[in-house]
């Protein structure tokens, strides 16, 4: 059951909705006016039922007020006066639901059930979210002092870029600065910018009207508006277009979005964070990066050691993998041999934690027995690593094979999800699966 306020003018709408509620088993309260509104919403409640037209003031205006103040509150708009425009406002400024009067009881229960299962899953993806992405795991002094200076900056700034190599967790990383920044209570976006269509670019990233173009039947609020009140992620941010980069400029400085085929402009809040695995000043000097983008996103800036700088957590993080692995499993929770460990350790893990990750979930599915030998490993390592002497490239292309038809593997053949993974285009994919002779 829940919570709910209803604030309404009328007291025969107050009286029969809160009577058909409280028999339901809901807890509800009533207010006649936006002061009384104010007053009670500071309680704190599940639902709440707000009029557009009140004798203090306007519904609209207290929807984005107890929105600023708590963006996962759950509002439905009611009016006897409503037209498309006032409903599509309301819906754009974090309404849930617009609802016409003469109110039908059916439909309020609908959207109330709509509404509790909805929050049950947002907490639901919430804890997942934590244990997921709740830690960094690792405490070498790299590492330590990385999370120290995101405690320290990340309630403070706006903006921030991630670099690093793939698979060191820049995500992991982005996630930790949201979770602990001003707007920790607003959306997560994250939006792989390799795999944008360069034709889609604007209508991705801002959205877009009904008929702005061959296709766009119905309208999309676009990356930034779905992170507003939020964080957005942009990574790999180094593979956009100049003309997609001087786009994202423009929302930096102005913090407003035009969505394509639309004449408006719509201001947006939150935080931005950057992320590439290139060294963007040479990108700069090569005149591939624009160098006011660069300024703008580079207030702090946070560098990822690679695994191979931070060898000291890989006994750490193998655990915590393997750990991870039999829970979701079921299974008995393996061990790493001293042997075995050493072993780790002389690796170079071209992949990084994502390789180690992957390492220990084949190693979850395929060692027998509760402790893991070297010479259990060394089959599910690439190629290269073993004794066969081959040359560079060939160790190369083995490497490159046999990560990509990994991920494809652990995709069940989504060819798509792959290549946002890799951080390839789709046809580059195909390219080089066609070169390994197996597109």
């Amino acid at each position: 059951m829940a919570r709910i306020l209803i604030i309404d003018d009328e007291v025969n709408i107050r009286s029969s909705l809160k009577s058909a509620l409280d028999r339901r088993g809901h807890e509800t309260v009533t207010a006649e006016n936006s002061q009384q509104g104010r007053d009670f919403f500071k309680a704190g409640f599940d639902i709440v039922f707000l009029d557009v037209m009140l004798p203090d003031g306007n519904g609209l205006d207290l929807l984005r007020a107890f929105i600023k103040k708590n963006r996962k509150q759950t509002i439905v708009m009611i009016s006897g006066h409503a037209d498309v425009d006032m409903a599509v406002e309301a819906i754009r400024d974090g309404a849930y639901d617009f609802i016409e009067k003469p109110l039908a009881l059916d439909r309020v229960l609908v959207t109330i059930d709509n509404a509790i299962k909805k929050d049950r899953l947002v907490t639901e993806k919430d804890r997942l979210a934590a244990l997921l992405y709740g830690a960094f795991v690792g405490e070498s002094p790299l590492i330590v002092g990385l999370k120290a200076d995101i405690e320290k900056s990340a309630t403070k700034a706006s903006r921030f870029l991630i670099l690093g190599e793939n698979g060191t967790g820049k995500e992991l990383i982005a996630r930790m600065i949201h979770g602990r920044g001003r707007y920790s209570n607003g959306p997560f976006v994250a939006v792989n910018c390799a795999a944008l269509p360069s034709e889609l670019v604007e209508s991705e990233l801002f959205g877009h009207v009904p008929g702005a173009f061959t296709g766009a039947a119905a309208s999309r609020k676009g990356y930034f508006l779905e992170a507003d009140g939020g964080t957005i992620f942009l990574d790999e941010i180094s593979e956009m277009s100049p003309a997609a980069q001087a786009k994202i400029l423009r929302v930096i400085e102005t913090r407003e979005i035009s969505p394509v085929g639309s004449d408006k402009s719509i201001t947006v809040d939150g935080i931005i964070i950057a992320a590439s695995n290139r060294d963007l000043e040479q990108m700069v000097d090569e005149g591939k990066f624009r160098e006011d983008l660069l300024y703008r996103l580079n207030v702090v800036q946070f560098k990822i050691p690679s695994l191979r700088e931070r060898i000291d957590d890989v006994a750490l993080l193998a655990d915590h993998f393997l750990g991870r692995f039999a829970d979701e499993s079921g299974s008995l929770k393996k061990r790493l041999s001293k042997e075995a460990l050493a072993f780790l350790k002389k690796y170079r893990f071209p992949g990084n934690v994502r390789e180690l990750k992957n390492l220990m979930e084949r190693v979850n599915i395929y060692c027998e027995g509760e402790t893991v030998a070297a010479a259990d490993i060394t089959p599910l390592l690439p190629r290269f690593n073993r004794e066969e002497i081959v040359t560079l490239k060939e160790a190369t292309d083995n490497f490159e094979r046999e990560y990509i038809e990994a991920a494809i593997s652990r995709n069940s053949g989504n060819m798509t999800e792959t290549a946002r993974q890799l951080g390839l285009e789709r046809s580059h994919l195909y390219k080089k699966l066609k070169k390994y002779n197996r597109g």
